[in-house]
C-alpha cells in the first residue's frame, strides 16, 4: 500500500510539471484578453498593419518573422509587451 501512494505521489509530481511551463496572452489584436499555457519557455507578440488597420498576434514561443513584421518576444510569464520593435 505504501508503494502504491507513493508511485501515485511520484507520477503525480512529474505530470504536475511544477511549473515549468509559461503562461503566455494568446488574444488577437482587440479581442478581450486570453491565456494559454505553453511548452515553450517565451512568449511573443508580432505587430503588423495591413488594409485593416495594425494587428497584433500573441502566442508562445519566439517564431521567425517575415520583413516588415515587429516581433516581441518574453521570457516572462504574462508580461506585458508593449514595444514593439524586430
Amino acid at each position: 500500500m505504501k508503494t502504491l501512494l507513493l508511485t501515485l505521489v511520484v507520477v503525480t509530481i512529474v505530470c504536475l510539471d511544477l511549473g515549468y511551463t509559461m503562461t503566455c496572452y494568446n488574444q488577437q489584436s482587440s479581442q478581450p484578453q486570453t491565456t494559454t499555457t505553453c511548452a515553450e519557455s517565451s512568449c511573443y507578440k508580432k505587430t503588423w498593419r495591413d488594409h485593416r488597420g495594425t494587428i497584433i498576434e500573441r502566442g508562445c514561443g519566439c517564431p521567425t518573422v517575415k520583413p516588415g513584421i515587429q516581433r516581441v518576444c518574453c521570457a516572462q510569464t504574462n508580461a506585458t509587451i508593449s514595444s514593439t520593435s524586430g
